[in-house]
């Protein structure tokens, strides 16, 4: 069957473009944090969409929208596409939701030609991948395979002190019903993710599409440092408690630390606040975040070593106090090499140029790939942006992507 990819573009440009619509930062990009306004409408409109074209639908207890088509045999295991619909602050319009607009299509196209499915499909749109609300991140994926606790939900809250159990509770889903809700493992034959790339090697390659073979392991921590609050012109510096001067000391190593291990390893500090962040008193609370990320978990673990020794080290020297706390704690993953063999014969099959790649930010298919058979297709991300509000990628790159699933979902349906 000749695939219209022309159509297919134009529907999930639609599909996004109304999206685009439902931030809490018109004009400065997409914030979409969990368990928001603007989650409930984009949970709602996914939620509309696919009864349009045929889907039985359901919103789990974690806030992650679900279309189904049944199997012939709908006792098998489902085979699931999709990604996540949240966003960072002041993010782009395709991270994430655009692999669930994806997975929409594929369902569209599966209907639309009356295919009959050996496995049930399920497409769907998870939620609090990014962690941008309340640190952690994977909420949507590990809830469904039984990865989160009602411990979770009242250790990890915002930065307004909202824990994820009372969002949950406002948001109209009830958080002691969590456990619940988890399916286990064998109940999903396989799980892959439409995503940009987020970085510049596709454009750079001029290729259609990205082959995912490995990603990225990742620790993430909020750090603190306790110092004194002192008047400014008073204080003789061998006499002060300087939180900030303590903090700025640990956060100018951290690159070197990360380049020292080499191998593609990163490690950033994105987020920082001061207390209280007056221009006339010495800092006397500073709380920073570190996000450490690898192939090789050897060397996530060497750098966070490190810093808690230099933590230790600085404390002692300029009699402060720390405090580190994990917020985020995942291995590398290989994805299965069964779906990257058939993904690359799809696109060799239909010319279309693509390369296998590493992932260097976490995804859903990170968590996934630890229990099910998990597969991730990437598409260029121009300029390599992404995490911004100048995050784009042509929509025929996504409508390529629908026609790869699409026939990777037919073949294995044959097996």
């Amino acid at each position: 069957m000749e695939m219209d990819l022309k159509k297919i573009g134009l529907k999930v440009k639609e599909h996004l473009e109304k999206i685009a619509s439902f931030t809490a930062t018109p004009g400065e990009g997409i914030t979409r944090l969990a368990f928001s306004l603007e989650a409930r409408k984009t949970v709602n409109y996914i939620n509309n969409e696919m009864k349009k074209i045929g889907l039985e639908t359901a919103e789990d207890y974690a806030g992650s929208i679900k279309g189904r088509i049944n199997g012939v045999d709908d006792n098998k295991a489902a085979i699931i596409i999709g990604s996540h619909y949240d966003s960072v602050k002041n993010g782009g319009n395709f991270d994430g939701i655009a692999g669930v607009i994806c997975g929409l299509e594929i369902a569209r196209l599966v209907k639309e030609n009356n295919i009959k499915l050996k496995y049930p499909l399920e497409i769907i749109g998870l939620n609090d991948e990014e962690g941008a609300r309340f640190g952690n991140g994977f909420f949507g994926s590990k809830a469904m395979l039984g990865g989160v606790d009602l411990v979770d939900l009242h250790k990890y809250k915002d930065e307004d002190g909202i824990s994820i159990y009372q969002a949950m509770d406002e948001y109209g889903l009830n958080p002691e019903s969590l456990k619940g809700m988890s399916r286990e493992a064998k109940t999903i034959k396989s799980f892959i993710e439409i995503h940009v790339e987020q970085g510049p090697v596709l454009e750079n390659n001029r290729k259609d599409i990205g082959v995912v073979e490995g990603i990225v392991g990742m620790q993430r921590y909020i750090i603190e440092i306790d110092g004194r609050a002192d008047h400014v012109g008073t204080t003789p510096m061998d006499m002060r408690v300087d939180a900030m001067e303590v903090a700025s000391r640990m956060i100018s190593g951290v690159g070197d630390l990360a380049r020292s291990e080499g191998n593609g390893t990163v490690a950033t500090v994105g987020f920082i606040k001061n207390y209280p962040n007056v221009i006339n008193i010495v800092p006397k609370k500073v709380q920073f975040s570190l996000d450490i990320r690898s192939r090789d978990n050897g060397a996530i673990e060497r750098i966070a070593n490190k810093v808690e020794q230099r933590l230790t080290d600085l404390s002692k020297e300029y009699d402060t106090e720390y405090s580190i706390e994990c917020k985020l704690s995942e291995y590398p993953v290989d994805l299965d090499k069964s779906l990257i063999k058939a993904m690359s014969e799809v696109c060799e099959a239909k010319g279309y140029n693509y390369q296998k790649i590493n992932s260097g930010a976490g995804h859903d298919s990170l968590f996934m790939a630890k229990y099910v058979d998990t597969a991730m297709l990437f598409v260029p991300s121009q300029g390599g942006r992404s995490h911004c509000k100048e995050e784009w990628t042509d929509y025929r790159y996504f409508a390529k992507a629908v026609d790869v699933v699409y026939q990777l979902l037919l073949d294995l349906n044959k097996n």
